[in-house]
């Protein structure tokens, strides 16, 4: 089987069991856009046709099963995030130290938007 069969195969197995979160709907192979498959994961955007919510799927084959992943992230924010390297351990206690010291709301850091790199 070509690698394009296999890609087209994986979507089916994907789109076939995939339901927007916001209504329920099922999705259609016409609703998937890939955007990126690297090693055994793949990131679609997908497009309800009854709400019209848009998403970002990811999904991650192993073994020869799928099993998609949800995310709330857009196509363009994916995309910023996609290269970035995985969150260390020391990030999580840097950031912990920061929210440690940090003296005001919580909500006053999650306002503030992220700096574009």
């Amino acid at each position: 089987m070509d690698q394009n069969a296999i890609s087209q195969a994986v979507i089916r197995q994907i789109v076939a069991r995939a339901r927007c979160a916001v209504c329920g709907h099922s999705f259609s192979m016409s609703d998937v856009r890939v955007i990126g498959k690297r090693d055994n994961a793949w990131a679609m955007s997908v497009k309800c046709r009854e709400c019209r919510t848009q998403a970002l799927m990811l999904a991650v084959m192993t073994d020869g099963s799928t099993r998609p992943v949800y995310t709330d992230l857009t196509p363009n924010e994916w995309g910023r995030f996609k290269t970035r390297p995985p969150i260390s351990a020391n990030d999580v206690i840097e950031f912990y130290n920061y929210l440690d010291s940090y003296d005001g709301d919580l909500s006053e850091i999650l306002d503030e938007p992220l700096a574009e790199e």
